[in-house]
C-alpha cells in the first residue's frame, strides 16, 4: 500500500524493496527528507528510526533520493543513504525525476541482470 505504514511495514518485512513513490530532498532539514505517500510523507528519520532487521536492498525509483547538501558534501544526508543507515546493504537511487516509461526499462534491465 502506498501508505506510511504500508512502505515502512514492506521495509521491516522484506529483504528487497522497490519504492516507487515521489521524493522531496530537504536540503536545509536533511532528515525532514522523505517519500511522499498517498497519506502522510515518510520522512527519513522515520525510517532511520525503525528496526530494519532483514533488508538487504532497497530500489528507490523516486525523485531526488541520493541529492544531498551540496554546502557539505562530505556529509552527505539523503534517502537513499538513509535507507543504507537503517541497515540496508546496498541501495540504488535514481538523481533526477524518473518518466515511468524510462523507469520501466531501466528497473527491468537491472532484474534481469541481478537475479
Amino acid at each position: 500500500a502506498a501508505t506510511r505504514a504500508g512502505a515502512l511495514e514492506a521495509l521491516q518485512e522484506n529483504t528487497w524493496v522497490y519504492l516507487a513513490y515521489h521524493g522531496k530532498q530537504d536540503p536545509a532539514q536533511p532528515y525532514s527528507s522523505h517519500f511522499v505517500m498517498r497519506d502522510e510523507y515518510l520522512a527519513l528519520l522515520g525510517i532511520m528510526e525503525e528496526d530494519i532487521l532483514h533488508g538487504e536492498f532497497p530500489f528507490l525509483s523516486t525523485c531526488h533520493t541520493p541529492i544531498g547538501d551540496e554546502e557539505t558534501s562530505n556529509e552527505v544526508i539523503h534517502l537513499a543513504a538513509g535507507l543504507q543507515f537503517s541497515g540496508f546493504k546496498s541501495v540504488v537511487g535514481t538523481l533526477w525525476e524518473v518518466d515511468e516509461t524510462v523507469a520501466k526499462h531501466v528497473v527491468e534491465a537491472f532484474y534481469k541482470y541481478t537475479r
